[in-house]
Parts: structure tokens; sequence; C-alpha cells
């Protein structure tokens, strides 16, 4: 019997950098984006001869950079590849990360028909001050524009992203952004709280004080106010950051939540078969030509030992609504949790950031907000 997989393609071009991002892509040309397509067709083609025997499909996430921004036919040819080399399971979750201002009806039409049935649409807010303070090249306009184009299609399966704790953001700002994002019935919402990372230009204005962040405790109001929003109107926060209603949660992202095994294709992807942890090269051009050359551009291959592997199905675990599965734990790593971390567990539960609930342990509200605190706590 074949084993689930998951596929993460990376596409490492967008049509301009937003000032907050530290992902691997660039604003490439038409020749540029040619021959890093070749070459992960190349990829997909070599992998396939490792992985296609033993396992199967279960879900594929094409993202980036901005995936929508090739030229058309371009995702069709990279999905193509896959269905020939490997074997896809029936009704998998295909997911697209598009950007409204590159969504047009020609390339709807082909990403439906190559497959796609789940959008994941970078909307980051509302207000278009902000989208243009972010390097957004969109308005609110563009992404219902873009959410008609693909119910046209027939997907329906939709989420959009949008980020907590901005410059200049307000709390009236997200408020509305959520609620426009309700009316229009989108059925996951991804809310991320604002990380800065160095070498972007952010961290740059940031540093010169040409801008300056809303201090800690808005941002965490603004999340707190978010999830009461968003559960008030039926979603279900099922991991820190992500809200659905029911039946369209991430199945892609579960995978990594849960421990599962993936596999990354293109410049800087990373994955995690047979308990190794891959990273592929983060340079486009040495990617390329590693592929031109016809060997694997794998840039580090670390195998997990059981310490790690403990370490991270709890910080894993910790960040799901459900928690850390205890009974999953004893079965994979022969230990009881809970006695091994009684004292730990119980002082926590005493500060009301974590709940012991049934064959799960998870994190209250209060621990949500406070998770990165939780999980140094139990994994030292």
């Amino acid at each position: 019997m074949r084993k689930p997989l998951s596929l993460y393609i990376h596409i490492p071009f967008c049509n301009s950098k937003c000032v907050y991002c530290s992902f691997v892509s660039k604003v490439g040309n038409l020749s540029e984006k040619a021959r890093y397509t070749a070459n992960l067709l190349e990829e997909i083609r070599m992998r396939a001869k490792q992985f296609n025997p033993r396992y199967e499909i279960a879900t594929i996430y094409i993202g980036g950079g901005t995936p929508s921004c090739l030229p058309n036919g371009t995702i069709s040819r990279i999905l193509n590849e896959v269905y020939s080399r490997f074997t896809v399971r029936n009704q998998a979750e295909i997911t697209l990360e598009v950007n409204p201002e590159s969504v047009t009806r020609e390339k709807v039409v082909e990403y439906a028909r190559a497959g796609v049935n789940r959008i994941s649409i970078g909307l980051q807010c509302a207000q278009t001050s902000l989208l243009s303070l972010m390097g957004r090249r969109h308005t609110f306009e563009d992404f219902e524009r873009a959410v008609s184009l693909f119910r046209q299609s027939g997907i329906n399966n939709i989420s959009a992203d949008i980020i907590l704790g901005y410059p200049n953001q307000k709390q009236q700002d997200v408020q509305e952004t959520l609620s426009k994002l309700i009316a229009l019935n989108i059925p996951h919402i991804s809310a991320y709280m604002l990380s800065v990372e160095d070498g972007t230009k952010l961290a740059r204005d940031l540093e010169s004080n040409n801008l300056v962040l809303p201090t800690e405790k808005t941002t965490i109001l603004m999340y707190q106010n978010a999830v009461k929003q968003l559960e008030k109107s039926g979603y279900i926060r099922y991991e820190v950051s992500n809200f659905s209603k029911i039946g369209y949660r991430s199945k892609h992202n579960q995978t990594y939540w849960s421990r599962g095994e993936y596999l990354g294709l293109g410049a800087s992807a990373h994955s995690f078969v047979d308990g190794v942890r891959l990273a592929n090269l983060d340079s486009i051009a040495q990617y390329n030509l590693r592929l031109e050359d016809i060997k694997l551009p794998v840039d580090a291959a670390d195998k997990i030992d059981q310490t790690e592997a403990k370490e991270e199905f709890v910080m894993l675990g910790l960040r799901l609504k459900e928690g850390i599965d205890l009974a999953k734990y004893q079965e994979q790593f022969g230990e009881d949790f809970l006695v091994k971390n009684k004292d730990k567990i119980r002082d926590l539960a005493k500060l009301g950031l974590l709940i012991l609930d049934g064959d799960h342990l998870r994190a209250s509200n209060a621990g949500f907000l406070v998770l990165n605190r939780i999980i140094l706590e139990l994994v030292s």
C-alpha cells in the first residue's frame, strides 16, 4: 500500500517585492521564469523516480512568491508533469497561491482545468493606504473580482491571508477587513501576526524610524478581537493562526502540523521524508545550475533524532486546537507525556495556560498568546 505524501512546489517570482517579505522570491523576466520552470520540471522527474513506487500524492500546494504571475499555461505544465510522473490520489487537495492583481479570467479557467481546487489569496488587509505601505499592488476590489472569477469557475474552497500588527494599522482596520471577508463568505482565513525579518525593507524602515510598529499589547488585542469576531461568525480556530468554516481546513498544512511526510520542489523548498529533513538550495541561480547538471538541488539533509522528534511533536501539537495527542505520543515514543512532565503541566494548568481535555493536552485561549513560552517550558 502506498504511503501518503504531500507535495510543495515553490515558485520564486513576483510582480513586485513586498516590503515585509523575506521569502526566496524576485521580480523575474520571461526568460528567467522559463528557465526556472524547465528545471523545476526536471526536478519533478528526478524526484518521481525516487518516490513514486512507495508514495501517492495526497495534497499539492503551489506557493511562492506569486505562482499566478507565471505566464499562461505554466501552472498547467507543472501539474501535468506531476500527474504523469506521480500517483496522485483521487480528490487530492490542490492549492494555488495567487495575488489579486495577477488573476485573469484566462488563468482561472486554466487553473480549474488543471485540477486546482483550492485557492489561497494574499489579501493582507482591505485598506488601500495600508496595502500601498506594504508594497502591495492590489485593492480590495481586485480581491473581490478574483474571488468572483474563481467561484464562477467552480472553485469555492478559498482562503485569504491577512496581517495583524503592521505599522499604521488600527484595531478598526482589522475589524473592517474581517467584516468584508465574512460578508463574502470566504471559508478559510489565515491571520498572521507580523514578524519583522532581517534584510527586508520593512526592517530597514523601522531601524531608521521611518515607520513604527504598534505596541505588542495592541497587536495581541488585534488578534484576540479577530478570534472573537471570527468565532462569532462560525469560524473555528483549528490552528493558532488559521480559521475555517466546517469542512474547509487546509489538508496540506495539517500534514506539516501532524509531522506527516512532505516533499518540497523548487528553490528553497523543504522536505520531510523517512525521518530526514531536506532543504533545497536557496539561490535560484544555483538551483538552476544544479539541475542543468542533472543533479538534485539539495543543500542540507538532517536525520531527525528522537529528542528532536519529541520536541517537534509538542511544538506542532500545541499550535492545534486539539493540542497534543497523548496516546499518539506514547505510541510513537514509548513514554507517558503527562507522567514525564507532571510538575510543569500542573504549574502551567494552574496559570490557566494548559487544559487536559480527555486524551489531549491543549493550550487555552490565554495559552495561545504565550505559546512559545509554554513550548520552551515543556521541551526543556
